[in-house]
């Protein structure tokens, strides 16, 4: 680990001496602002700017627009750290860590794995930043998908599988301000959250259940209702090839909202309650028909079981 923290240090001088062998930046006395103004060069500001190495302290050169009333640094956006003081490379491991664990786990893992030292709020807020900026990207090519501006050419595959789920994720009051709530006060204390895979299968096991194909699966989902969730599916199971699928499956749990987005948007498709469900589902009525302590109702939704949990969402 020491010799580790000293080569980054040593990597640190090297690219701090990289990134001022600009100059700074400078552009000349003059240099046009983002509105065709003529800016005027007022000096140079240090920053320091955390990489994936060590802190670099960087000369940028500083432009001033007397009618805009306003200053930038060409540099900063050069190196993508306007507003920031962390690097793409940093930014983008602290948006990794904080997308799969919490912030405070996150940032140890960076600490230990990398040695990364930030804190763990700093993660919370890139993490944030990141997920605006990718949603951005996502809207983006959602609205392509659904005017038929892309398509992807995928070869045909025997079975597409479309699972959703839903479920009402704890909110801070001000998160649910104005919502109405299931319980007897009315106010909300969650909010609508929907999520969604898509996967392919192409073989069975011995016994005839379906296996889901290795790393064939990916995700969507968001804080959102099933109106609008049902278009951010649909362009996911688009680009994963839905148009040229011999056969679509939709999985669920048997929701009414999961069989409206079904109908809507997969109107050919198989519609098809998930195993794990379909035993819970026969079990509630083995309790109606036959008892709820009786040995029927107990037995009624055990199914045979298979030896793949692909159908177990």
């Amino acid at each position: 680990m020491a010799i580790r923290a000293a080569m980054h240090q040593m990597g640190g001088v090297l690219l701090e001496k990289l990134l001022n062998s600009d100059g700074g930046g400078y552009r000349g006395a003059h240099l046009d602002c983002s509105q065709g103004h003529p800016a005027e060069f007022v000096g140079y500001r240090g920053k320091q700017i955390l990489t994936v190495l060590s802190s670099v302290d960087v000369q940028r050169a500083y432009y001033h627009c007397p009618r805009c009333q306003s200053g930038w640094v060409p540099k900063d956006q050069e190196l993508d750290v306007v507003g920031s003081s962390f690097s793409p490379g940093v930014r983008r491991m602290m948006g990794r860590v904080g997308a799969k664990q919490p912030f405070a786990q996150g940032r140890a893992d960076l600490e230990e794995l990398a040695g990364v030292v930030v804190k763990t709020k700093q993660v919370e807020r890139v993490s944030a930043q990141l997920g605006v900026q990718f949603e951005a990207l996502c809207q983006h090519e959602r609205e392509a998908i659904l005017s038929d501006k892309v398509v992807p050419l995928l070869p045909a595959v025997p079975i597409l599988y479309i699972a959703m789920d839903g479920t009402g994720v704890p909110m801070v009051p001000r998160e649910t301000e104005g919502r109405r709530g299931k319980d007897a006060t009315g106010k909300a204390k969650t909010r609508e959250a929907k999520i969604g895979c898509v996967f392919t299968q192409t073989k069975q096991d011995e016994q005839g259940y379906p296996i889901r194909d290795e790393d064939s699966t990916t995700y969507v989902g968001a804080i959102e209702s099933a109106e609008v969730f049902g278009s951010r599916i649909y362009a996911e199971a688009v680009r994963r090839g839905l148009r040229q699928a011999q056969k679509v499956v939709v999985l669920g749990d048997g929701g009414p909202w999961i069989w409206g987005i079904a109908a809507q948007c997969f109107p050919w498709a198989t519609e098809t309650v998930d195993l794990y469900h379909a035993r819970e589902h026969l079990a509630n009525l083995g309790k109606l028909v036959y008892g709820p302590t009786s040995t029927e109702a107990k037995s009624s939704g055990l199914l045979p079981a298979p030896s793949n949990s692909m159908m177990v969402i």
